[in-house]
């Protein structure tokens, strides 16, 4: 198999695990949101702005996609750097940290919530809840790249066979 068939093999997985793991985090974070509604003794309600939610986790973690895809590629191209990099687990979970390090500290320097929803239900839980969701991200990207570079073949399979030599010569 040629190197260019390679990596666009693991370009694919890894995109596609970060739509899996985008998934997986915006569904988590609908069911921290409801957690902060049940301790703010708030109705329960299911609406449209649900989909939102996981729609927009999917987009983010389509976006963090592109951004983990070409640069795994491009560590793993170099036989050198190769050899250090840890399994797709480890990886992910380094690259959810690095997602909580960079959305912390924007949270920090541009708040972007108004002070009364901050305060809604438990503030100290609501923190440590929406904190854990790029860690989830990192963790589900890592666990869908291993499943998935493992089931996905690896070879592109031909449809077309070779029936001269499977013929028998009838005289």
């Amino acid at each position: 198999m040629s190197q260019q068939a390679t990596t666009d093999r693991m370009v694919g997985v890894l995109l596609l695990s970060s739509l899996i793991a985008g998934l997986i985090a915006g569904i988590s974070a609908r069911i921290v949101m409801r957690i902060v509604a049940l301790t703010a003794h708030l109705p329960l309600q299911f609406t449209g702005a649900t989909l939102n939610i996981v729609f927009i986790g999917f987009i983010l973690g389509l976006i963090a996609g592109f951004v983990y895809a070409p640069s795994m590629v491009a560590l793993s191209a170099s036989s050198k750097v190769r050899k250090y990099l840890p399994g797709p687990i480890w990886r992910g979970l380094a690259f959810g940290v690095l997602l909580l390090a960079i959305s912390g500290l924007l949270s920090l320097l541009i708040p972007l919530l108004p002070q009364e929803d901050i305060r809604l239900g438990i503030p100290l839980l609501n923190k440590v809840m929406f904190a854990a969701l790029p860690l989830v991200y990192g963790i589900t990207l890592g666990g869908a790249e291993k499943i998935l570079d493992r089931y996905l073949p690896g070879k592109p399979v031909s449809l077309t066979t070779n029936t001269s030599s499977s013929q028998v010569q009838e005289e």
